[in-house]
């Protein structure tokens, strides 16, 4: 460690400060000690500082932001992720990586009365095809003749794919449709081995069977002040940039905690009309922070559903046979979630999830992502900004599951076939 004195502030600012190796600094004139660290570690870790392994394979937390010094990391380290949130001895970590996955991506329907007596019986189906658009039902009826669950369904799947042939589908669309047997729950179900519109989920004939028990709500919970609009805020910035012209511009005096929409910049800034605003918050994102912020932590809404950890234990390694052969995971994001390991207790399979809102909660505050903000550039990993349309474990309903979203800033949802950023989280706790 370098030993460095400097007759002023000024000369020790001017300096060029060492970047293989922690420096101590004495300003002569008041005595200050700095010290510049280069990747120093903790065992206090806070937001923004690094998770690595060492070279026996245990957590170990380096000091972030200017502290962190990629180049000069031993080559025996393993790069894990950073610090999101610290309570007590729980300390949130944020995988390094991230990738945009679609929450589901099959559809499936139970056929549930099949006579399988050997005599010749009608079936009629109604499915979305997205011919000519996926607000069309195309009725399907079909002869069968079965003893078996398997002949029951080898008969729908070939009555499908001639309604497709008739319609003059794609080869593709034709090959994601069939039925098959689900022995154990004596019934066919009948699938498209594919999502790739909201109204996947309309049939007739046929129960959806697509989320099992999975739950949902359509509740996002309160904002700060305890109201329940729409608007809830999960990063600030982010939100006073997009309500700053596209709020609401008030013809009536605007009062406190209004169960309105956000008003705009320009009229917050300079309109009659909110003059009490102006007078209580000074500045408009300060007006964001403390009327619409997403109120955390609480037990309302989307935040009385199983955690995030809860529902990728349960569902993400949930497979679905497919046409070709094979199987496929139905939920990609949660299965994105779960599927990340360094080999070792707490950061191992079963360990790592999809964040759900909670997290999400304390991941997107505008102080937490400063935090993270420089200890990721310099480590040269997928960035975590407030513009990233980000996927939460959580359903709202049959067709949409809870979201950050990129533009608004706000806890949204979104369509389950979209493809968002999903990062996975664990939790570890420190002695």
């Amino acid at each position: 460690m370098a030993i460095k004195s400097y007759n002023n502030k000024a000369a020790y600012e001017a300096a060029v400060k060492p970047t293989t190796e922690s420096q101590v600094s004495m300003i002569e004139t008041t005595r200050e000690i700095i010290v510049d660290g280069v990747n120093v570690v903790t065992t206090q870790p806070t937001v923004g500082d690094v998770v690595f392994l060492d070279d026996q394979s245990k957590v170990i937390y380096v000091k972030g932001g200017a502290w962190i010094q990629k180049a000069t990391i031993p080559a025996a380290w393993t790069h894990v992720g950073y610090v999101y949130f610290r309570k007590g001895k729980q300390v949130g970590v944020i995988h390094k990586t991230g990738a945009d996955q679609k929450y589901l991506d099959v559809s499936q329907f139970a056929w549930t009365d099949a006579v399988l007596d050997g005599e010749e019986h009608s079936k009629t189906i109604g499915l979305r095809f997205g011919i000519p658009n996926w607000d069309t039902t195309t009725s399907i009826t079909f002869t069968y003749t079965a003893t078996t669950l398997a002949e029951a369904a080898a008969a729908c799947t070939a009555a499908i794919e001639a309604k497709l042939a008739e319609l003059e589908a794609s080869a593709t669309t034709i090959a994601q449709w069939w039925a098959y047997a689900d022995a154990e729950n004596s019934r066919v179900i009948v699938q498209r081995d594919a999502c790739t519109d909201y109204r996947f989920y309309n049939c007739s004939g046929l129960t959806h069977i697509t989320w099992g028990d999975m739950p949902t709500t359509d509740k996002n919970g309160f904002r700060v002040n305890g109201r329940m609009t729409d608007q809830k805020i999960m990063n600030d910035a982010r939100g006073a940039a997009y309500y700053s012209t596209n709020g609401a511009t008030p013809a009536a005096d605007v009062p406190l905690n209004a169960a309105g929409t956000i008003v705009k910049k320009d009229a917050f800034d300079t309109s009659p009309y909110c003059q009490l605003l102006r007078d209580t918050y000074g500045t408009y994102q300060e007006y964001i922070h403390r009327e619409y912020r997403l109120q955390y932590p609480q037990k309302l809404g989307v935040f009385s559903l199983p955690s995030g950890k809860e529902l990728t234990a349960k569902y993400a390694l949930m497979t679905a046979p497919t046409k070709p052969g094979g199987t496929k995971y139905k939920y990609p994001a949660l299965y994105y979630g779960y599927n990340k390991s360094f080999g070792v207790v707490g950061l191992d399979f079963g360990d790592w999830y999809l964040p759900g809102v909670a997290e999400g909660a304390m991941l997107m505050r505008d102080e937490t992502l400063a935090a993270l903000s420089l200890s990721i550039s310099k480590m040269g990993t997928t960035t975590i900004n407030n513009s990233t349309t980000r996927w939460f474990a959580q359903r709202y309903n049959v067709y949409r599951t809870w979201i950050f979203n990129g533009t608004y800033g706000n806890l949204n949802y979104s369509y389950v076939y979209n493809a968002f950023r999903c990062q996975a989280v664990a939790l570890l706790e420190i002695e």
